[in-house]
Protein backbone atom coordinates (compact mmCIF):
# COMPACT_ATOMS: atom_id res chain seq x y z
CA UNK A 1 0.00 0.00 0.00
CA UNK A 2 1.92 3.11 -1.36
CA UNK A 3 0.66 6.78 -0.79
CA UNK A 4 2.73 8.20 -3.50
CA UNK A 5 1.18 8.43 -7.15
CA UNK A 6 3.97 7.17 -9.29
CA UNK A 7 2.22 8.33 -12.36
CA UNK A 8 1.92 12.09 -10.90
CA UNK A 9 5.72 11.95 -10.23
CA UNK A 10 6.57 11.20 -13.42
CA UNK A 11 4.39 13.92 -15.50
CA UNK A 12 5.93 15.83 -13.28
CA UNK A 13 9.36 14.91 -13.85
CA UNK A 14 9.25 14.96 -17.80
CA UNK A 15 7.22 18.42 -17.19
CA UNK A 16 10.33 19.47 -15.57
CA UNK A 17 12.35 18.14 -18.59
CA UNK A 18 10.72 19.63 -20.75
CA UNK A 19 11.21 23.20 -19.10
CA UNK A 20 14.66 22.45 -18.56
CA UNK A 21 15.53 21.59 -22.34
CA UNK A 22 14.17 24.87 -23.48
CA UNK A 23 17.13 26.66 -21.37
CA UNK A 24 19.34 27.51 -23.95
CA UNK A 25 21.57 29.95 -21.26
CA UNK A 26 22.29 28.20 -18.48
CA UNK A 27 23.89 29.36 -15.36
CA UNK A 28 27.12 27.79 -13.43
CA UNK A 29 26.61 28.65 -10.18
CA UNK A 30 25.41 25.52 -8.41
CA UNK A 31 24.00 25.61 -4.71
CA UNK A 32 25.47 28.87 -4.35
CA UNK A 33 23.45 31.28 -6.37
CA UNK A 34 23.67 35.11 -7.25
CA UNK A 35 23.76 35.84 -3.46
CA UNK A 36 27.27 34.08 -2.79
CA UNK A 37 28.43 35.45 -6.67
CA UNK A 38 27.54 39.29 -5.52
CA UNK A 39 29.53 38.38 -2.21
CA UNK A 40 32.52 38.00 -3.91
CA UNK A 41 32.25 40.26 -6.48
CA UNK A 42 31.68 42.81 -3.98
CA UNK A 43 34.62 41.69 -1.86
CA UNK A 44 36.75 42.15 -5.08
CA UNK A 45 35.30 45.74 -5.63
CA UNK A 46 36.33 46.29 -1.88
CA UNK A 47 39.52 44.48 -1.68
CA UNK A 48 40.50 46.91 -4.75
CA UNK A 49 39.10 49.87 -3.03
CA UNK A 50 41.54 49.38 -0.26
CA UNK A 51 44.38 48.04 -2.43
CA UNK A 52 44.37 51.24 -3.74
CA UNK A 53 43.97 53.42 -0.83
CA UNK A 54 46.85 51.49 0.18
CA UNK A 55 49.26 52.83 -2.89
CA UNK A 56 48.42 56.77 -1.33
CA UNK A 57 49.79 55.70 1.80
CA UNK A 58 47.26 58.11 3.57
CA UNK A 59 45.51 56.76 6.82
CA UNK A 60 42.94 59.98 5.86
CA UNK A 61 41.31 58.26 2.89
CA UNK A 62 37.70 57.17 3.49
CA UNK A 63 37.17 54.19 1.67
CA UNK A 64 33.62 54.42 0.43
CA UNK A 65 31.07 51.22 0.39
CA UNK A 66 31.67 49.67 -3.41
CA UNK A 67 28.36 50.23 -5.43
CA UNK A 68 26.21 47.47 -5.99
CA UNK A 69 27.15 45.13 -8.86
CA UNK A 70 24.64 45.59 -11.84
CA UNK A 71 22.54 43.05 -13.34
CA UNK A 72 24.19 42.14 -16.51
CA UNK A 73 27.92 41.90 -14.80
CA UNK A 74 25.68 39.47 -12.52
CA UNK A 75 24.31 37.56 -15.61
CA UNK A 76 27.35 37.48 -17.24
CA UNK A 77 29.36 35.87 -14.47
CA UNK A 78 26.96 33.18 -13.81
CA UNK A 79 26.98 32.00 -17.51
CA UNK A 80 30.82 32.06 -17.75
CA UNK A 81 32.90 29.35 -16.87
CA UNK A 82 36.39 28.91 -14.72
CA UNK A 83 37.73 29.20 -18.24
CA UNK A 84 35.92 32.37 -19.09
CA UNK A 85 33.62 31.12 -21.60
CA UNK A 86 30.33 31.33 -21.73
CA UNK A 87 28.12 27.93 -21.08
CA UNK A 88 26.53 28.12 -24.58
CA UNK A 89 26.43 30.24 -27.87
CA UNK A 90 23.24 31.49 -27.05
CA UNK A 91 24.39 32.66 -23.64
CA UNK A 92 27.59 34.33 -25.36
CA UNK A 93 25.13 35.93 -28.18
CA UNK A 94 22.37 37.45 -25.25
CA UNK A 95 25.89 38.68 -23.52
CA UNK A 96 27.13 40.29 -26.42
CA UNK A 97 23.51 42.17 -27.09
CA UNK A 98 23.78 43.18 -23.13
CA UNK A 99 27.22 44.90 -23.22
CA UNK A 100 26.11 46.30 -26.41
CA UNK A 101 23.35 48.13 -25.13
CA UNK A 102 24.71 49.20 -21.93
CA UNK A 103 27.21 51.05 -24.01
CA UNK A 104 24.80 53.01 -26.18
CA UNK A 105 22.95 53.96 -22.69
CA UNK A 106 26.18 55.10 -21.30
CA UNK A 107 26.97 57.01 -25.03
CA UNK A 108 23.41 58.55 -24.43
CA UNK A 109 23.76 59.48 -21.03
CA UNK A 110 26.98 61.32 -21.60
CA UNK A 111 25.77 62.80 -24.56
CA UNK A 112 22.37 63.97 -22.78
CA UNK A 113 25.44 65.55 -19.55
CA UNK A 114 26.97 67.66 -22.28
CA UNK A 115 23.77 69.35 -23.15
CA UNK A 116 22.93 70.28 -20.13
Amino acid sequence: MSFINVQFLQDVRKKAHAIQKQNTAPHVLSRRGYEYLEQKLMAEKTKKKLEEAAQFRSIKVVIDPPSPIRRHVKWKMARAKKTGQMTSEAAKEIAEKIVSHFQLIIVIIYIYSLID
